[in-house]
């Protein structure tokens, strides 16, 4: 340990918008009332723009250009920010190469994919869904009813919109319109993110013309001719990224921790790393973090943080997340695709604590791709230890291991994969597929 970063004391965690080197106007942080709720990211939680205060109507209209020869583009999603963000990165991606394409997103009435979408200059087309699975009998006579419901009105729009190819990005709500697009003789295409592909997507496989996959571990549940591994789309200052130089961590100043919630919050994480901090603080560092909370309290979340006594900035949600990476020495969040996929791109190591009620444990199956790598911790739920996983820590932290950690996770990184979607899109939407 270089006997220049030690701990300074025991500094009280603070639930304002600056920390000792964070900026406001760096990360624009957003702390007022009602937008943790509703903007805050899945697999990652971070979100672009302003609230809106108006509701986005539910009825589909038509969108995009008047031309009939013009092309269009649906995006189907789902109801948590880890569907919405790559679609967004696609529709970003699509429209810097095909300025003339016209982009429109479709999806359940969900006031968090909503206002995401709305944040980027689109508007979401809302379709009624639910869930089938897990459910009673009564639940899916109900979900059967609002699906069949959704499966007319994305018919209806897709007529008006005059798509020629429908992306789905997982998740039940996307189902709907898939087969409505498939009924309609449009061309469809899936995107599966997760090393264990979801439910819905592989339900939907056999209709879809072509299968995305972030990652070719998931590949055999798919038909081999349809497949095309492309990487997990992250947005374009994300995947900029990759070109920034990531120095080991400085002597003189503290290790940053940046720490990430889901749309729903972490309790866990709200829970356990605090403690985790202070312990690592025992091995000799200065710690601060900037802990992004979702939908849970803010000062209940300070107040562990004091209670640790580690030096730490709250907030629901970063819109800054492209800064956040680069200032943050280590990343600790679950293991969702997205989130994997942008601190790879960053280049900052992590650890990784799957979620443990995801379906099919697909988080621990992507947390353990990338900890082999060497890139990451992976530890689960059950086998967290304290002193253990900060011990873990500190040997990581120490300038060889970071940067070792740290080349690894930029080896895992895609920053085409959005390019590569357009492109494979554009083939089958032009009939050169």
């Amino acid at each position: 340990m270089d006997p220049q970063r030690r701990v300074h004391g025991a500094a009280s965690a603070r639930d304002d918008v600056d920390v000792d080197g964070v900026s406001r106007e760096r990360f624009r942080m957003v702390l007022h009332a009602g937008t943790a709720s509703e903007i805050a990211e899945h697999d990652g939680g971070h979100a672009h723009g302003t609230r809106r205060s108006q509701q986005e109507p539910s009825t589909p209209t038509p969108a995009g250009p008047t031309n009939a020869t013009a092309r269009r583009l649906l995006i189907a999603v789902g109801a948590t920010a880890g569907h919405v963000y790559p679609a967004l990165a696609i529709a970003e991606a699509y429209r810097a190469a095909h300025p003339d394409l016209a982009v429109s997103f479709a999806g359940p009435d969900d006031a968090l994919a909503a206002r995401l979408i709305a944040s980027r200059g689109h508007r979401l087309h809302t379709v009624s869904s639910s869930q089938l699975v897990n459910v009673g009998l009564g639940g899916k006579l109900a979900a059967s009813g609002r699906v069949l419901t959704g499966f007319a009105q994305a018919r209806r729009l897709l007529r008006d919109h005059g798509a020629r190819l429908v992306l789905g990005l997982g998740g039940y709500a996307s189902g709907a319109i898939l087969l409505a697009a498939r009924s309609l003789g449009l061309r469809i295409a899936i995107h599966e993110a997760n090393e264990v592909p979801g439910l819905a997507n592989r339900l939907l496989a056999p209709f879809a013309h072509r299968v995305y996959l972030a990652s070719a571990a998931a590949a055999p549940a798919f038909a081999r001719s349809r497949t095309l591994v492309t990487g997990q789309p992250v947005r374009a200052d994300i995947a900029a990224l990759i070109d920034l130089p990531r120095p080991a961590p400085e002597p003189s100043r503290a290790i940053r921790v940046l720490v990430l919630s889901s749309t729903r919050g972490e309790r866990f994480l709200a829970e356990r790393v605090p403690g985790l901090l202070s312990s690592l603080e025992h091995h000799g560092f200065a710690v601060e973090a900037l802990h992004q909370t979702g939908q849970l309290a803010l000062d209940a979340v300070a107040h562990a943080y004091r209670g640790a006594g580690v030096k730490a900035t709250v907030a629901p949600y970063l819109d800054e997340s492209a800064s956040a990476y680069l200032w943050a020495d280590l990343v600790i969040a679950r293991a969702g695709a997205g989130t994997l996929a942008e601190i790879a791109a960053a280049g900052t190591p992590a650890l990784l604590v799957p979620l443990s009620d995801a379906s099919h444990d697909h988080q621990a199956a992507n947390a353990a791709a990338v900890a082999t790598t060497g890139a990451a911790i992976a530890v689960a739920e059950r086998d967290w230890q304290t002193e253990a996983l900060a011990a873990r820590l500190a040997a990581l932290l120490e300038a060889p291991a970071w940067s070792s950690a740290s080349a690894a996770a930029r080896r895992l990184a895609r920053p085409d994969a959005a390019a590569r979607v357009v492109a494979d899109c554009e083939a089958l939407m032009t009939g050169r597929w």
